[in-house]
């Protein structure tokens, strides 16, 4: 595994499985995930996980030297669920700091019109500045959410960046832009990305209907945008051939493809 030390080596592709403790149970048997995140993991540079899949990949070997792991940490706020927005620790950064791994994940949700938010802001600031005191770094997917769902408008997503990177967040992960597949997407990108002095990593979010012709299209702009990289978790593992769609994906990531 990666010094805890060393930034995050850009670009990056990690792989996402964290999903599941949210509610979010796309694969129902364990085995089969665990079989497919496995077979992904191999062309990925990193895992970022929940408590139990993480320890489960880790003990398989599955999780190799080169793999840098990113400890879970909120995941009360289950979808879908009255008290989504109330989203508190399951675990915590000391327990990442013993597991000798690299980082912690952190999602904050900003509802403008939620009093909740001023909390979970909170609680962002003690994630991060117990992170930065042992060392670990901290990866913030930072939201804006509107009408009980995450917003994708290019503003939005600047805004939510902009406000965890103010407040310390090193490294990022945020929605790709709801623009025009093409330059219209590539440029939304290049705005978030030049909105903060971190890296920015997109996230992947459902499988798509066209498969992976249209993950790797959206790919390919958000890389020529400036993003440090993705972060991928249910359109890789739900896939049937999770390892040559990271492959795919990876190449991309890369320059291999680009």
């Amino acid at each position: 595994m990666s010094s805890r030390s060393e930034p995050l080596r850009v670009p990056a592709l990690i792989l996402a499985a964290d999903h599941r403790a949210r509610g979010v149970v796309t694969v129902e048997p364990y085995g089969e995930l665990c079989a497919a995140l496995a077979k992904a993991l191999v062309h990925c540079d990193g895992l970022l996980a929940s408590v139990q899949p993480l320890e489960d990949l880790r003990a398989s070997g599955s999780v190799g030297p080169g793999h840098r792991c990113y400890l879970s940490l909120n995941r009360t706020g289950l979808a879908g669920s009255a008290f989504e927005l109330d989203d508190r620790l399951v675990t915590t950064v000391r327990r990442a700091a013993d597991s000798g791994l690299h980082g912690v994940k952190h999602m904050t949700r900003i509802d403008l019109s939620s009093p909740s938010t001023a909390p979970a802001l909170e609680l962002l600031g003690r994630v991060l500045e117990e992170a930065r005191t042992r060392g670990l770094d901290a990866m913030v997917e930072a939201v804006l959410w509107r009408d009980g769902a995450m917003s994708r408008r290019v503003g939005d997503i600047v805004l939510a960046a902009v406000v965890a990177h103010d407040m310390g967040a090193p490294l990022l992960k945020v929605p790709v832009p709801e623009a025009r597949p093409g330059r219209e997407r590539t440029s939304a990108v290049e705005r978030v990305a030049a909105s903060v002095g971190a890296p920015v990593l997109f996230l992947g979010g459902p499988r798509r209907a066209r498969g992976r012709e249209a993950l790797l299209a959206e790919a390919v702009d958000v890389m020529r945008g400036g993003a440090a990289g993705l972060a991928i978790g249910r359109a890789i593992y739900q896939d049937p051939d999770p390892g040559g769609t990271a492959q795919a994906i990876a190449e991309v990531v890369h320059g291999a493809s680009r």
